[in-house]
């Protein structure tokens, strides 16, 4: 790709928060991240409705639900993603390139609004979005720029709703 066709987004990137991974079977996935790179314990969460709302897939109002794991290392979180229900990233991505690294996020924009409005403004939408709890969430069409990530950012993450499951228990 020629350096003059990559779009130039007008802002600057504070800290990589998050990186995730898409799985097959969530457990197992903890089970073998916990086991090689020794995190955990695990937070998990089930993305789904009445919890969560406003669900857009690539524009549109779309129904899809997920099971993510979240852990810290150091700094940074770590997060596994199973796809439930309906078409979604996720599931693309399980089909296109099987499990992986899906995205990478940072939380910490002091107006994540702005931001948004910034990607789109450089030609990289919204591909998927939704809020959880009154977590907002977006990630943006970056995968062909990013060798395959995706970009993801949120508002107010701290008002996520305690997790359904800890793991180990």
């Amino acid at each position: 790709m020629a350096t003059d066709n990559i779009p130039h987004v007008d802002v600057e990137i504070p800290e990589l928060s998050q990186i995730a991974f898409v799985v097959e079977d969530i457990d197992d996935g903890m089970d073998r991240f916990g086991s090689i790179l020794g995190v955990g314990p695990w937070e998990v969460y089930r993305f789904e409705p009445p919890t969560l709302t406003d669900r857009t897939y690539h524009g549109e109002s779309h129904e899809y639900s997920m099971v993510l794991a979240l852990t810290q290392l150091g700094e940074t979180m770590i997060e596994l993603i199973e796809p439930l229900e309906g078409e979604s990233i996720y599931t693309e991505h399980l089909e296109d390139h099987g499990e992986g690294l899906h995205h990478v996020a940072c939380f910490a924009f002091d107006d994540p609004h702005a931001v948004v409005e910034a990607f789109e403004d450089a030609g990289l939408p919204v591909i998927q979005s939704g809020n959880y709890g009154g977590t907002e969430y977006w990630y943006f069409d970056t995968a062909d720029e990013l060798n395959g990530a995706i970009f993801e950012t949120a508002a107010n993450v701290d008002a996520m709703p305690e997790p359904d499951r800890t793991y180990p228990e």
